[in-house]
């Protein structure tokens, strides 16, 4: 659960205390089971069902890509560390006003340095970008490095482990199915023990997603309420409009309650979406799983569903959008530079991936 300060509680009970109180006639106030917010609104139920959804199911993957993809494969590092459950990580109505309420303030902050919002938002989205997720995205580089130089060795083992296997089950007479179970617990037992050793971690391939979208998310919705752009699904009917933002843009776009009429910024960021799924995707191994191109098709497929997205939101989100979208090119592309990487501490790229580069 997240944790708010003192400061944030009473921002937050601040606006609940305004917005849900209803008077009666016993001139006491009345509270109503959804929370309301300026620029987000969510019922408890709501909450609790998001809570008690998350549940990762198992799945037995190949072996041999499995074996071939031992470091980014999220069914193999769920056997390994025995994880059945998500934690309960979807915050209290009151935390999420608490969260937006801190967004707000932070972009009201730097606006009020003399900054015109458009570049406000651009710098808010630099500095939280810089100061919350390149510093997990260079943590969960190192450790996949890690993983990655123990690939070898695991891959060696498995060969000597697949010829011992195989003159045992023959001599008891085993069916092919027991044989290939046999190997598949062994090479588990092995992954598990050589990460321990080496201090690896493999669920942290997957802790920058679990940062990066609830940032996403909150950043998104508090420039929509700054906006005034309603959502009707979350109780939203009218919203006041931001001092400053009906002149606040700049270029073509010099109203950033409005939606783009160009389409130039909505293209702009489904193709700063495409370019990071395709600059992940080259990461991966010559033959990744089914799952891993699975996913990769899901992405560009989102991708590309953000154009007509962006093409109704006021450009204020959608600036968000590609400013954020534009720092992620620009940190994969950095971290495909074998000097950024040395400076950082990162492990040298494989082979494949510096040939791509030339």
């Amino acid at each position: 659960m997240i944790r708010t300060t003192g400061a944030a509680r009473v921002i937050a009970s601040r606006h609940y205390a305004r917005l849900v109180s209803i008077p009666t006639t016993c001139h006491h106030p009345v509270t109503t089971p959804r929370v309301a917010h300026r620029w987000f609104s969510v019922s408890k139920g709501a909450a609790s069902s998001l809570n008690s959804g998350l549940i990762l199911s198992k799945k037995e993957e190949d072996f041999d890509h499995t074996s071939s993809n031992i470091w980014s494969s999220p069914d193999l590092i769920q056997d390994i560390e025995n994880t059945t459950l998500i934690p309960d990580i979807v915050p209290e109505p009151t935390s999420i006003n608490a969260i937006l309420a801190g967004a707000h303030f932070l972009l009201e902050g730097i606006h009020s340095a003399g900054l015109p919002w458009w570049a406000t938002i651009f710098s808010a989205t630099f500095l939280l970008r810089t100061t919350i997720t390149a510093p997990v995205a260079i943590y969960q580089q190192r450790a996949i490095g890690r993983m990655m130089t123990l690939t070898p060795v695991l891959q060696a083992w498995l060969e000597t482990l697949k010829a011992s296997v195989r003159i045992d089950h023959k001599i008891k007479g085993h069916d092919f199915s027991t044989y290939n179970s046999e190997i598949q617990k062994a090479y588990r037992a092995k992954v598990k023990e050589l990460y321990s050793a080496h201090h690896c971690n493999p669920r942290v391939s997957f802790l920058l997603p679990w940062v990066q979208i609830p940032l996403f998310v909150a950043m998104s919705l508090t420039i929509r309420g700054m906006a005034g752009y309603p959502l009707p699904f979350l109780g939203d009917s009218s919203l006041p409009i931001e001092a400053g933002f009906i002149d606040g843009g700049v270029l073509w776009f010099t109203d950033l309650t409005a939606p783009d009429p160009t389409w130039i910024m909505p293209i702009a960021i489904g193709a700063a979406n495409l370019l990071n799924v395709e600059l992940n995707g080259m990461m991966l191994s010559k033959t990744p799983t089914r799952q891993q191109v699975i996913f990769r098709n899901v992405f560009r497929v989102l991708s590309i569903s953000m154009i007509p997205i962006a093409h109704i939101t006021p450009t204020a989100i959608g600036l968000y959008w590609l400013s954020s979208g534009c720092y992620s090119v620009a940190q994969n592309l950095a971290f495909r530079v074998p000097r950024v990487r040395q400076w950082l501490k990162l492990p040298a790229l494989p082979k494949k991936i510096v040939g791509q580069q030339s």
